[in-house]
């Protein structure tokens, strides 16, 4: 997407006042919309198998985004799942996703068909699509097909309907959904069916009246991809191109995965992400500008999707994505996978592209919201708080999970999801959501104070300490208005653990010389053979520690960590479970839990391999 112009224009006034469109364009993503229908006595248990979000537990009518990754948690593919209203006993499944995808997700999906009774069908050619997007989409589509019981506004996002009781929905179904940061609905006629061109008409005549602006033809594709970019939406191929992408690297997971339906492909690897944080790369946004040059030739300049992303002194610090000219913000965005180092929001990195320095300023996608998205999200704060009060904790969870979705930089929303899930003994779950807070609020000491409770509270002393620190050295620093500089506090507590593993390492040596069965000693020598990263001699020393100390149940969860660092994952469980039967009989709970919960990660949620 190279151009300004005359598109930026368009793109205000399609935000100001609302647009419809038919999505027939043969354009980028769901402006020319696929839909698979899946049906069969087995369709809701084996979709339930194959992708990352919830099938089984949706009520006729409902939905939710969802994707297929590989057992690696590699992302291969997004799209919105739909229980279709109950023609039979078992149900049927609808899947939207763009047109150009549906085979290849077809076919993924065949191939894992052993004995299943399911039928996957392209439907893609049986109907038409129309769009109606905007701040007062529901006040429209209540003034063409007036809801018997409520209005369009209450439908949930992703929710499908029939679009009125007197149309069969094999005829016209309605789904919630925003294609562009704003609210909006998908209107699907069935092809052929004699309503359709009756509902299209309505559709145009209302829409025109009520002043939204068409669009239409090759500039509607044009259009949705700079407001989809404007979104912050992610789209297979531009933002997944070059190096392979574990969900969780493009912060979907929060929409895409359930963490309690069960078994999944590629459940374990994104798990463990999600437990121990570490990602190499995250998804973020990008503000650019460069000293005389124009948007035009800045978007010309930059390096394909998929390809590196220097800084001016030449270091690599991740990779590009989508790109396109803001009309909202008036400047170059770009999406970009970014190394831990330099993706916290705020960050203004000096790039270079090419023989140009670029400015590149760091911020959490979406780039553009709806205008009334703070208000819902203050709401729902409010309400979470009081079902909280009330102790509905349920309810009190997943109003804030849908304010985060709303706004993700919602600081005040994830440490009081955080703090509920700390309360409810959910320690792990909530350990997430303040490594998640912790990038966006990077100088903020409560983060880390937080991240000291609960990782004691998991028996993680080490961890715990170094997070208290943490937190010491972000009160000092503001209390001398100064920023907190993480790369040298990690840095100094670095060096600390190195040096303090190195005194114990040798402490322990000299005492094992002494008695080479000593357990106590053996265990401290696989600690600090641990911090120095000697993965292989520590996994040694645990394992003597066990037979010299076999009653030590912390014994058995460093030895499983250490295992789990070096993916010898089958190893580790059965040391875990050695573990869970010392513990159990000794009642050390703290190590306990930490190793079921382990142990339910490696197995898949099932408990077993």
């Amino acid at each position: 997407m190279n151009r300004t112009t005359p598109d930026s224009g368009l793109v205000r006034e399609a935000r100001e006042k609302g647009f419809f469109a038919r999505l027939d364009s043969g354009g980028h993503g769901l402006a020319d919309p696929g839909w698979i229908l899946a049906s069969g006595s087995d369709a809701l248990a084996f979709l339930h198998s194959q992708v990352t979000n919830e099938v089984e537990g949706l009520s006729p009518g409902q939905g939710n985004e969802s994707a297929r990754v590989t057992r690696q948690g590699q992302l291969v593919e997004l799209f919105q799942i739909h229980r279709l209203p109950d023609r039979n006993e078992h149900g049927e499944i609808g899947i939207l996703l763009p047109r150009a995808r549906v085979v290849g997700l077809l076919e993924l999906l065949e191939e894992s068909i052993f004995v299943d009774d399911v039928r996957l069908e392209d439907k893609s050619d049986d109907w038409t699509w129309w769009a109606i997007q905007g701040a007062s989409s529901s006040t429209l589509l209540d003034g063409i097909f007036p809801r018997k019981d409520s209005d369009w506004s209450t439908l949930s996002e992703h929710a499908l309907a029939a679009l009125s009781s007197e149309i069969p929905i094999d005829d016209a179904l309605v789904i919630r959904s925003g294609l562009a940061g704003d609210e909006g609905f998908l209107i699907g006629l069935a092809v052929g069916a004699e309503t359709t061109p009756r509902i299209a008409e309505a559709i145009r005549s209302a829409a025109t009246q009520a002043d939204f602006l068409e669009l239409e033809g090759p500039r509607l594709s044009e259009l949705l991809e700079i407001m989809r970019i404007e979104a912050g939406v992610l789209r297979m191929g531009p933002d997944t191109t070059g190096r392979k992408r574990i969900l969780p690297e493009t912060g979907l997971e929060q929409f895409t995965v359930s963490y309690t339906k069960g078994c999944y492909l590629g459940q374990e690897v994104i798990a463990r992400v999600r437990t121990y944080g570490a990602l190499p790369f995250s998804l973020r946004g990008l503000v650019l500008s460069a000293q005389g040059v124009g948007a035009e030739e800045l978007l010309s300049m930059l390096p394909a999707e998929g390809e590196t992303i220097f800084l001016a002194d030449g270091s690599k610090i991740g990779q590009w994505a989508s790109r396109t000219y803001s009309p909202m913000l008036d400047s170059v965005v770009a999406f970009a996978y970014i190394d831990k180092s330099h993706r916290v929001p705020g960050s203004e990195l000096e790039l270079k592209v090419g023989e140009q320095e670029v400015n590149g300023h760091v911020q959490l996608l979406p780039f553009y919201r709806a205008l009334d998205e703070s208000d819902r999200v203050a709401w729902l704060y409010d309400r979470a708080v009081k079902d909280f009060a009330k102790g509905h904790e349920n309810e009190a969870l997943g109003g804030l999970e849908e304010a985060l979705r709303v706004d993700p930089s919602f600081s005040d929303g994830y440490e009081a999801l955080g703090v509920i899930l700390g309360r409810s003994n959910r320690f792990h779950e909530a350990i997430d959501v303040f490594k998640r807070l912790e990038e966006i609020a990077p100088d903020e000491p409560m983060v880390n104070t937080n991240l000291s409770l609960y990782f004691m509270k998991v028996g993680d002393k080490e961890t715990a300490e170094a997070e208290s620190a943490k937190a010491l050295q972000k009160e000092m620093a503001r209390a001398s208005g100064h920023r907190f500089d993480e790369a040298s506090m990690d840095g100094v507590l670095e060096e600390e653990r190195r040096s303090d593993a190195l005194r114990k390492k040798e402490m322990f040596g000299m005492v094992l010389e002494i008695d080479a069965e000593d357990g106590i000693a053996l265990f401290g020598l696989g600690n600090a053979l641990s911090t120095l990263g000697d993965w292989d001699e520590a996994i040694v020393a645990y394992a003597r520690a066990e037979e010299s100390d076999s009653e030590n149940s912390a014994i058995y969860l460093a030895h499983g960590k250490v295992l789990e660092k070096v993916e010898r994952f089958e190893e580790a469980l059965s040391v875990y479970r050695a573990g869970m039967e010392v513990a159990s009989r000794k009642g050390d709970l703290m190590p306990l839990g930490e190793m079921e919960h382990r142990v339910l990660l490696l197995s898949g949620g099932s408990g077993a391999r």
